[in-house]
């Protein structure tokens, strides 16, 4: 395998995002039924939408969750709330 090849290899998995209808609903689920931390919540009011990063450690050290809620939608339907997963690579 060639050094630039092996340099575009994913390193780790970042983070999943999923799309939620009820963003304090979905915290309440994964904080007390999985015993996550919210990492991080940051509001984005021009795009009018939230993201939210749920793990067990530390972004730098821990794949993690990624919550989406778009502000005005309230439900999806059944297959389209999957959204990405991020991979860490060394150079693309």
């Amino acid at each position: 395998m060639t050094p630039e090849v092996e340099a575009a290899l994913p390193r780790r998995l970042l983070h999943t995002m999923l799309r939620v209808g009820d963003l304090d609903r979905s915290l309440r689920f994964y904080t007390e039924v999985f015993g996550m931390d919210v990492l991080r919540r940051e509001d984005y009011p021009d795009g009018q939408f939230t993201l939210a990063f749920l793990g067990y450690g530390s972004e730098a050290d821990h794949s993690v969750i990624e919550l989406t809620h778009n502000w005005g939608r309230s439900e999806y339907e059944r297959g389209n709330a999957y959204g990405h997963i991020a991979l860490a690579v060394d150079d693309v």
